[in-house]
Formats: structure tokens, sequence, C-alpha cells
């Protein structure tokens, strides 16, 4: 048997520790890296405007990239084969990304559109049959409130492909009046409206000429198209504005 002596054993552990040691340092290094990294894209994000679910999302995957490093990078301290170790993780990957390949590319596809930025969280958007307001870019799906106040979840990679209309990207929205009277000419209505509108601030200049959408012998359909400032209290300060002052007439706004 060979003779274990105070020296062999010192040298045994001192062989065992560097390893170790590197293998600790390691992980405690990379692990705080990855919480500052999380935390310093979380500000960066911020300031972007992408809410936090965008900015979460980033941050998750900036931490998560730099702890699994720093995993592999303590089991190669400790005698792992990096080789081996890169063979096992490229195959796992793969596997992973086969199976999964619609979430991936929805959530690459997410991670596009938080840095290409073609819209902003409260921007009011249209993509395909959905209109709304941008609640968040989530992992695999854009949030949209639609015009009926529901939710609708839009998978990324249809955002990433498909023609999007930022209806707000300039800061102004669009807001039909379509006004139908039967006592009122149509150069009536529309000097009457005009005069109106020009003591509003949040109505942007100049303003368009009312078109005629429809006439009948007991009607008139008229339609004006505004540029507003983008704010809620805007539209519905115009709106009660033109019913006050047409209440005699049937009055129909969309915003856009």
């Amino acid at each position: 048997m060979p003779d274990f002596t105070s020296d062999t054993l010192i040298d045994f552990l001192i062989a065992l520790g560097r390893p170790l040691s590197s293998a600790a340092v390691y992980l405690l290094v990379g692990f705080w890296i990855a919480r500052f990294a999380g935390r310093w894209v979380e500000r960066k994000m911020a300031r972007r405007s992408v809410g936090w679910n965008g900015t979460a999302l980033l941050a998750r995957l900036v931490s998560i990239s730099i702890q699994v490093t720093s995993v592999l990078l303590a089991l190669i301290a400790v005698g792992a084969s990096a080789t081996g170790l890169l063979t096992v993780f490229g195959a796992f990957t793969v596997a992973i990304g086969l199976s999964l390949q619609d979430v991936f590319k929805n959530f690459f596809a997410g991670i596009y559109l938080l840095f290409e930025r073609p819209f902003r969280v409260g921007d009011r958007i249209a993509i395909r049959d959905v209109v709304g307001e941008v609640q968040g870019i989530d992992i695999r799906t854009t949030l949209v409130k639609n015009l009926g106040g529901e939710l609708v979840m839009v998978p990324n990679a249809l955002v990433f492909t498909e023609i999007v209309h930022n209806n707000t990207y300039y800061g102004v929205r669009r807001l039909d009046l379509k006004v139908t009277t039967s006592s009122r000419s149509a150069i009536e209505m529309d000097r009457l409206v005009r005069s109106e509108l020009e003591n509003i601030d949040e109505v942007r200049r100049p303003i368009p000429v009312a078109r005629i959408v429809s006439s009948k012998p007991s009607e008139l359909t008229l339609l004006i198209s505004l540029m507003i400032d983008n704010t809620d209290s805007a539209e519905m300060k115009v709106a009660e504005l033109i019913v006050s002052v047409l209440s005699e007439d049937a009055i129909e706004v969309a915003a856009t």
C-alpha cells in the first residue's frame, strides 16, 4: 500500500482545491455578472419604452446566457472536457430548437421587434384585422388591446412578417366624423364645424374640408377626417364639441 504522509495529503488537497476554487470563482463571478447585466438591461430598455414584458424578457435572456457560460467554465475548471461539454450542449440545443421551433421563432422575432421598435407601448397599430393599442411584447406574443377593449395576443412571428400600420407613430391619430343631416346644406355644415374646430388646439392644421359621402332628397351625409393629438382626452374633447354643436344631427365618430 502507498505510504500516505502529511505532505502527500497536503499536496492532494492543494491539487484538489485549485480546480474547485477556480470553479467556485467562475460560478460566483459569473452569477454576479449575470445579476448585474440583467439589471443593466432593465434600466437601458426601460428608457426605450418597450414595456415591462419586453424588458424582463431581454434581461432574463442575458442573465441566463451568462449563468450557463459560468457553469460550463466551472465544469471545465474541475477537469471536464471542453469538447465533450460543447458537443453535449450543442446536441441539447439542437434537440430543444427542433421541438420548440415555433416558440423560438416567435421569441427571436420579439427580440427583433424590441430593438427595431416599429412601434412602442401605447401606439395604435393595425395588423391584418387586429386594430388597437400596444400593451407590450411578451416571450411569444405582442399584446394588443383592440377597439372593443379585448386583449389580443398576436404571435411575434406574424408581426415580424406582416405589414404593420402604426397609426400613431408621428404623435397624431385620425378622427373620422360622419355627420348625417336633414336640415342643413353641405356648405353650412362645413362652415359651422370648421369654425368650432378652430378653437381647439389639439386639432392639427389645416383643418380639411368636409366631403359629401351620400346625398338623398331627405338627408345629406358628410365625412370630416381630422388629425388630432394622440391622446384619448383630445379625441373626447373633439367628439363632445361636435355632438354639442350638431345635436340635431346624427353623428358617427371613428378613430384610427
